[in-house]
C-alpha cells in the first residue's frame, strides 16, 4: 500500500459512531411515538367504556375523562397537554333506541423527554373510539 491510499480511522470512525447514535436516536423517537399511539388508543377506548355505562350524559363525561386520565397514568404517559372530548348526545334517546358514546382522546406528547440533541417538541396525538350505550338501562 502507498502512503496516499491510507484513511483516517478517526475520522472514518467519528463520523459512523455519529451516525449511529442519530438513528438510534431517531429510532427511540419512533418507538416513543408508538408506544404513545397505543396508551392514547386503549384509553380512548376505556374512556368510551366508563361513560357508555353512566346514567346521563354529564356523568359520563366525568367517568370518561377520569378513566382516560387513570389508563395514561397506569401507561406512565404524561402529555403536556390532554384533552378527553366525551359526545354523549345520545342519552337523550328514548329507551330501547340505539345509542353510542364517542370518546376523542387528544395529547401532545413531549419528546424533550428523550434527551436527544436535536429533537425537541411533541407530537400531537389523537384517538377516538365510540361504544353503544345500554338499550334498556336506566336513563336520567
Amino acid at each position: 500500500m502507498t502512503g496516499d491510499e491510507r484513511g483516517d480511522i478517526t475520522v472514518e470512525t467519528a463520523i459512523g459512531v455519529t451516525a449511529l447514535f442519530l438513528l438510534l436516536g431517531l429510532g427511540l423517537v419512533g418507538v416513543r411515538v408508538l408506544v404513545a399511539d397505543a396508551a392514547i388508543d386503549e384509553a380512548a377506548r376505556s374512556a368510551a367504556r366508563a361513560a357508555s355505562i353512566a346514567r346521563d350524559g354529564q356523568t359520563a363525561s366525568a367517568a370518561a375523562d377520569r378513566r382516560a386520565r387513570a389508563v395514561l397514568a397506569e401507561q406512565h404517559l404524561a402529555c403536556s397537554s390532554l384533552d378527553v372530548a366525551v359526545d354523549a348526545a345520545d342519552f337523550a334517546k328514548s329507551l330501547g333506541e340505539t345509542g353510542y358514546v364517542v370518546a376523542t382522546i387528544t395529547c401532545d406528547v413531549p419528546l424533550d423527554e428523550l434527551a436527544i440533541p436535536g429533537i425537541s417538541g411533541s407530537k400531537t396525538l389523537r384517538a377516538q373510539f365510540r361504544s353503544p350505550i345500554d338499550r334498556y338501562g336506566a336513563r336520567s
